[in-house]
């Protein structure tokens, strides 16, 4: 299992660079008619928010996060995932990032299991 396939798994989402169907969550660049690329985090392409979907720089990492984290919140349906288009994984997902922030979640997890269990 990859580092993406763990990530995927522990914020219960499908993350995937093939465009097939339509995805819960885009995130990728689009140029505009002027030649400049803005950057989109999106759920529906069709109907654009452009002041919450649009960035003219790249979102940081914990905006991504942020962003998928939400959408699988609000776009699992009967426990099945959803699904997570990225342009480009490196780009918007660096794998250093993710290995972080996955150690970051287990030792969370490690606390919070101590903690239960002194309690008891």
């Amino acid at each position: 299992m990859d580092i993406y396939e763990k990530l995927g798994e522990a914020l219960n989402v499908n993350l995937t660079d093939d465009y097939r169907g339509r995805p819960s969550l885009e995130i990728g660049t689009w140029n505009t008619a002027d030649g400049y690329e803005l950057h989109v985090m999106t759920n529906d392409a069709q109907h654009l928010d452009w002041e919450y979907d649009g960035y003219y720089y790249e979102p940081s990492f914990e905006n991504v996060i942020d962003r998928i984290k939400e959408t699988a919140e609000n776009e699992s349906y009967d426990g099945d995932p959803a699904t997570v288009w990225l342009a480009d994984f490196e780009q918007y997902l660096p794998e250093g990032e993710v290995q972080d922030y996955l150690e970051q979640l287990n030792e969370d997890l490690l606390e919070k299991i101590t903690i239960k269990e002194e309690n008891n």
